[in-house]
This record gives C-alpha cells, sequence and structure tokens, in this order.
C-alpha cells in the first residue's frame, strides 16, 4: 500500500481526487475467518486430496505459497495517514451480506472457481503444471459446492476511499 500510495501521489496533480474500491475485511476479524482465507484454505484442501490421490507430491504442495492478504479499514486509514500525500475525504464500509450466497447458490460454487482461477492459474501452472492446475480446478468447485455454509460464515467487506491529493506533503 505504501508504493501504491507514493506512486498515486506522483500522478495525480494536487488537490485532485482518487476513489479506491477495496476487497477488505472488518476492523478486528482475523483474515482467515474472510472469504479469501476461507477461499484459500479450500484450495489448500483440495490440494491435499490430490495428494492421497497420488497426482501430486505432498511435499510440492508444502513448499508451495500462495500470498493473500486482506486488509482493514483501520490500515488503510493509517496507510493514508502515514503516507501524507492524501487526506481522506471519505471512507466507507458496505458489509457483503451472507445472504449474497442464497443469490444463485447453484452456481455461486462456479462462479468462486472461475475468478480465483482467473488470478491464479498461471502461478499454478508455472508451479504444477497444467494436468494438475485443470484438476485441481476440475476438483475446486466441487468442494466449493459442499461448502457453501463455511464461505457463507465469512467476513467480506467493501471499502471505499475517496482520497484528495494534499497540496504540499513534507513526503515529497
Amino acid at each position: 500500500m505504501k508504493a501504491f500510495l507514493r506512486a498515486r501521489a506522483q500522478e495525480i496533480v494536487r488537490g485532485g481526487l482518487m476513489v479506491m474500491l477495496i476487497p477488505a475485511i472488518p476492523d478486528g476479524t482475523s483474515p482467515s475467518l474472510s472469504h479469501p482465507g476461507i477461499l484459500s484454505d479450500l484450495l489448500g484442501s483440495c490440494l491435499m486430496d490430490m495428494v492421497k490421490m497420488g497426482l501430486v507430491n505432498e511435499d510440492k504442495v508444502d513448499l508451495f505459497n500462495l500470498p493473500v492478504y486482506s486488509t482493514s479499514p483501520k490500515e488503510v486509514k493509517d496507510a493514508v495517514e502515514n503516507n501524507g500525500c492524501f487526506s481522506i475525504e471519505r471512507m466507507e464500509t458496505t458489509v457483503v451480506p451472507s445472504s449474497v450466497m442464497d443469490i444463485a447458490a447453484s452456481n455461486i460454487a462456479q462462479v468462486f472457481n472461475d475468478h480465483v482461477r482467473a488470478v491464479g492459474e498461471g502461478i499454478f501452472k508455472e508451479y504444477f503444471g497444467s494436468d494438475i492446475t485443470d484438476k485441481l480446478f476440475e476438483l475446486y468447485p466441487k468442494k466449493l459446492a459442499d461448502s457453501l455454509s463455511i464461505l457463507a460464515s465469512g467476513k467480506s467487506t467493501l471499502l471505499f476511499v475517496l482520497l484528495k491529493r494534499n497540496k504540499a506533503t513534507a513526503a515529497e
């Protein structure tokens, strides 16, 4: 966040505005209880299932690291204040209701699968190869469908942040 804000400060004129929409977790929530944390845990569970099937080596799975981080409103506020180049004009948090999971329970697992695959497929293919990656994303929606109640318990928010570029700062 520090580097991102510094780079944007160089691009945005003084007095200019920047809007950020950030998937986040409520202040004080453990990242493991967020949707990204739950999705990562279920992905890891699929990989361990593939180990049990003899499709992938357990050591290779143990060495795999896919860092996932969810920020909180407080962390964003602190980062902006520490940067000093912007002031927060407005910050709003929208809680993603668990009822979202009920909207299309029949295909929500596939939607989550497609999002995770779109973001991570290249990393998985490079590390595990195409065949293992294809099998992983064949198993993942099934695991997601079996875990809808766990996903519904996840805590997620969408953070709307409106920043204004300060006229002059000590950081420049």
